[in-house]
């Protein structure tokens, strides 16, 4: 991509101008034609009040021609045939109708997400047995391309190696869906490898059948489910978050790399599993804000040592479970003096992940008060619901994989956003980047899309957003 040029929005979903904001404003609706069709019915019996007023039936002996007439048009106006009875009952209707069209919609989306869950969920309990009946078959192709393989020259195999991961990366960045779909079918897979031992079941899915999450969960407590952490302050460090504040979703971006590249030197291994936490604006009125890196360890099973942020935390986090980073990480806000404060998370791939899970804790968020959440490269959708005092937008890199691993969308929510963009290509490593995340995030700074400017606009104006006064900035380093 050309130095300047930001990368394409390629769509956004939930937030204020999201489907489920479109439905609560239909209902929003309908609750004030309801309100207005219980004025008018009052303002009939006010009608019938009058008709009985005492006064009113006496001066019938004086002028029956003109009582008659009134009392025409006051029973036209209330229950005639354009009177404010009838009227009520026809915006009643429309209120009716409007509910019925809402209720209508989401019984439609919640159909098209199960249908979804139990196609997937098929797809995984058919894979094992498509690869057993095609083992021969497998096996011989398998042994044809070793025997290929072993003929070329190793600058030819190392050559080969790499057409043949650029070629998987550009799959992916071009089928996206088609990987979100095979990931949501792991737990059918995993039912299918351990059948009848009910290590899955009844899952936590809207299929009461096994999902990625209850497989992920799985792998979770085969490691050993280990959530014991330790928290360090370290002092007088090296590079990291500045204190100026940030002005924009770019600048929060740049500050969370920054953190992120605390242990990119090997000699200073002590660093993995670094914070940071920022503090904006003066006190008793500051706020603060908190940068969460990513996996430090990606082996499939973890290595022996202290990480905490590992594959295990991985499997934890989309499991819907503790880990030790995320108890690592309110230790550490405790440490630092933000019981009861208000603050931001911002993390990037686990970072994110556990930034999510936290501020949908209710043990966390009673000891701070999460106004805003924001995710780059993160899988998100395992967390179903996030309190409506919290705002969040979540960033993903078309050609990404890691933010495919919850296997579905994020929920579309009014207070959640997810904006996904294009600055990705055939390597799949690359386009996990900060540096992607840095332009896809001054791509939403630029962007006129309403559910994103309506969250830039909040984080302004709740204060983490903006050129005032900024303090220090605290790093704590979490190991198990």
């Amino acid at each position: 991509m050309s130095s300047g040029t930001l990368p394409p929005i390629e769509s956004v979903s939930g937030g204020s101008h999201g489907v489920e904001a479109g439905y609560e404003q239909m209902l929003a609706l309908a609750e004030r034609y309801e309100t207005q069709a219980g004025d008018f019915l009052e303002m009939a019996g006010l009608g019938a009040r009058i008709m009985a007023n005492g006064d009113l039936l006496e001066s019938a002996i004086l002028s029956p021609g003109s009582f008659a007439d009134a009392e025409v048009q006051v029973l036209d106006a209330t229950t005639g045939a354009n009177g404010l009875t009838v009227r009520a009952i026809g915006i009643e209707a429309d209120a009716l109708g409007v509910r019925a069209v809402v209720a209508a919609f989401q019984a439609s989306d919640s159909l098209s997400r199960h249908a979804v869950e139990m196609l997937d969920n098929a797809l995984g309990r058919l894979l094992l047995p498509a690869a057993l009946a095609s083992l021969p078959a497998l096996l011989a192709a398998g042994g044809i391309s070793y025997a290929y393989y072993s003929t070329l020259s190793p600058e030819e195999q190392d050559a080969l190696r790499a057409q043949l991961a650029e070629n998987l990366g550009q799959l992916l960045h071009d089928h996206p869906e088609l990987a979100q779909h095979l990931i949501n079918g792991g737990g059918g897979l995993l039912e299918s490898l351990v059948p009848g031992i009910g290590l899955l079941d009844p899952g936590d899915g809207p299929i009461h059948q096994a999902t990625t999450n209850d497989a992920a969960r799985l792998l979770a407590l085969l490691l050993g489910d280990s959530t014991d952490y330790s928290v360090t302050g370290v002092d007088d460090v090296a590079g990291g978050a500045s204190t100026a504040q940030p002005d924009s979703l770019r600048a929060l971006m740049q500050q969370l790399d920054a953190t992120n590249g605390l242990d990119d030197d090997p000699s200073e291994a002590d660093m993995h599993g670094a914070i940071q936490i920022q503090q904006v604006g003066e006190k008793p009125h500051e706020r603060y804000i908190v940068y969460i890196p990513g996996t430090d360890d990606m082996s499939p099973i973890p290595q022996s040592g202290d990480l905490s942020r590992d594959m295990e935390t991985n499997y934890q986090l989309i499991g819907g479970m503790d880990s030790a980073y995320g108890r690592g990480i309110q230790q550490a806000m405790l440490d630092a003096g933000l019981d009861g404060k208000d603050v931001m998370l911002v993390g990037h791939s686990q970072g994110g992940m556990v930034s999510t899970s936290l501020a949908a804790d209710p043990e966390f968020t009673r000891h701070f008060n999460v106004e805003h959440v924001v995710t780059a490269g993160s899988p998100t959708a395992q967390v179903t619901h996030l309190p409506d005092s919290t705002h969040a937008i979540h960033f993903e890199n078309r050609g990404d994989a890691v933010p495919l691993l919850d296997g579905e969308d994020n929920p579309d929510q009014p207070h959640r956003t997810t904006v996904k963009f294009d600055e990705g290509s055939s390597d799949i490593g690359d386009n996990h980047g900060l540096d992607h995340y840095t332009n896809g995030a001054a791509a939403a700074d630029a962007s006129t899309n309403g559910s994103i400017q309506d969250e830039i606009a909040r984080m302004n104006q709740d204060g983490y957003l903006g050129t005032g006064t900024s303090g220090q900035v605290q790093t704590y380093v979490i190991t198990r």
